[in-house]
């Protein structure tokens, strides 16, 4: 089962202000990926993006530049620019680069987290618990993502964090792109509980066990996923 998110065409998106235009752009532009208007491998044509956009195509060339250096788009020789494919190879790289992560911030946050930052941490589980329950997909993700946000803002490292935020879109891309079952509130329990609770009692071995679940499970499935979409579709 695959999610949407409030799809919109670029024509029907507010016009930027004169206020942080490039970085405006840059988010529009991130948006409209994760809707689905631009799909993974697709070009994004700046001359489009900057008359739906209402924006200068030189600041839509620096918004379209950022992206290029954070992964989400690539570029090609004789297509220009494109949005990140999303393969096999990309989710096993994807996974393994944000498992090693996460395992620093759970340290991290274990020695760093303030009782509040515990509290907030858990009334997000909770949250991304109940969606999951309701069968809300696409806000599941989001709550899920939510949850790993905030154990990485609990570590506080800033190194940390910056790394995390590279990788922060090309996972949900991966999730808006991967289909299948959604991830049942059993399957979300099993796979956050104990990182949580971990956390919350200062209980390393509790909260990394945890973890290494989670991504056991999550790879698994998004790996899977691709294979049998690059099978069916090879």
């Amino acid at each position: 089962m695959s999610f949407e998110m409030d799809a919109s065409p670029l024509s029907d998106l507010a016009p930027v202000s004169r206020d942080s235009l490039q970085h405006q752009a840059k988010q529009a532009i991130v948006r409209s990926i994760l809707n689905g208007l631009f799909m993974p491998g697709e070009r994004v044509v700046e001359t489009k993006v900057a008359e739906g956009l209402n924006l200068s195509r030189s600041t839509v060339r620096a918004a379209l530049q950022t992206l290029i250096q954070e992964g989400l788009l690539e570029q090609e020789s004789f297509r220009g620019t494109i949005v990140m494919p999303v393969t096999v190879r990309g989710a096993e790289e994807l996974e393994t680069i944000r498992e090693s992560l996460e395992q620093l911030a759970v340290r991290q946050a274990i020695v760093h987290a303030s009782d509040a930052e515990v509290a907030e941490l858990r009334a997000r589980y909770e949250r991304a618990l109940a969606a999951a329950a309701n069968q809300d997909v696409g806000l599941a993700y989001h709550l899920d993502l939510a949850m790993h946000q905030q154990i990485v803002a609990m570590a506080h490292h800033s190194l940390l964090s910056r790394h995390f935020a590279l990788i922060e879109h090309k996972m949900l891309l991966y999730m808006a792109h991967a289909g299948g079952p959604h991830l049942s509130a059993e399957g979300f329990r099993r796979q956050h509980e104990d990182v949580m609770e971990g956390i919350a009692s200062r209980d390393e071995a509790r909260a990394l066990r945890g973890l290494d679940r989670h991504f056991v499970e999550a790879t698994s499935f998004l790996v899977g996923m691709f294979t049998n979409k690059e099978t069916t579709h090879g």
